[in-house]
């Protein structure tokens, strides 16, 4: 019988519901199944790195992409598999791997055992597994994150919204915020990108994020390769405007503020610090950040 290791965050977006908890293990219920409910972050991050140790047949996340990112840096280069029960926002890595929200049908997925071998992008020896940038792209992110932590309806309202509300909060910050450009020298496979007054960088390991949000709709998650989308600057009802092409399904990718390119290494320098987030979280504040792919550096149930 199986050895699964079911993680759930609480905080996340339906995650802590204790009826939810019961339907995966009565799904789940043919396979040798234990949830652990970790009180903190670090207490989520030992119970997947115990699961590596003892060489469990799967961990199963019940959350959203930021609690997948914490699970994934334990599994890395593991041959335990991960499964996902989407239980958050956006669930950015479900949605590109046709993982349902319906919890039959994820529980399905997981009994089912076909593994899949996806690559991992690591940034200043952390990995993310579904896309990340810097400029609007980690301000969006850490705001979105800030609203759905404060509580009372601003909380409540945020969740309601699910992805729609990144797109919400990203034309806000371009419309009002007081910066939005940022002064990157950006280099691909040793190869210069020239300076770069950015609106957005995005790092891409699949086509979207955000669920609606697509800036390198040629991504691919098992190609060894990240895919680099640099919005340059431009009049703010233009930014907004390339943002709404963005979301249409990549119609973005010819207007003049846009380079899209691929390599396996991509470095980025700034003069002043920036937060690079991935997967929805904080990975990185700095002025120097190197970022490569891990080609297959994670099996995921799907």
């Amino acid at each position: 019988m199986a050895d699964i290791r079911v993680i759930v965050n609480r905080h996340a977006r339906n995650g802590g519901k204790r009826s939810l908890l019961e339907r995966v293990e009565r799904e789940l219920r043919d396979l040798e199944v234990r949830i652990l409910v970790p009180d903190t972050y670090e207490d989520l991050e030992a119970c997947a790195r115990q699961a590596v140790e003892e060489k469990a047949d799967g961990v199963v996340v019940i959350g959203g992409d930021g609690t997948i990112n914490a699970v994934v840096n334990q599994l890395a280069g593991s041959d335990v598999p991960l499964g996902i029960v989407p239980a958050g926002t956006a669930n950015d890595l479900a949605t590109y791997l046709g993982i349902p929200r319906d919890v039959r049908k994820a529980c399905a997925v997981i009994r089912r055992g076909k593994v899949r071998e996806m690559d991992l992008i690591e940034i200043n020896g952390r990995y993310f597994i579904t896309a990340g940038g810097m400029g609007v792209v980690s301000d969006t992110a850490v705001g979105v994150n800030t609203l759905k932590a404060r509580g009372g309806w601003i909380s409540r309202l945020a969740r309601r919204l699910g992805s729609l509300v990144y797109v919400l909060y990203s034309f806000g910050l371009l419309a009002g915020a007081k910066k939005i450009v940022s002064e990157l020298e950006v280099a691909v496979d040793g190869q210069s990108l020239g300076p770069a007054p950015c609106i957005a960088l995005f790092v891409n390991n699949q086509p979207s994020l955000g669920k609606t949000v697509t800036p390198s709709p040629e991504a691919r998650t098992d190609d060894g390769q990240l895919s680099i989308c640099v919005m340059r600057e431009r009049s703010r009802p233009g930014a907004i405007l390339t943002v709404i092409l963005m979301s249409l399904r990549g119609l973005h990718t010819r207007r003049k503020d846009i380079d899209i390119v691929v390599g396996k290494q991509v470095e980025i320098r700034s003069p002043t610090r920036n937060t690079f987030i991935g997967d929805g979280e904080v990975l990185a504040h700095t002025g120097h950040l190197t970022l490569n792919v891990l080609p297959r550096g994670i099996r995921v149930m799907s």
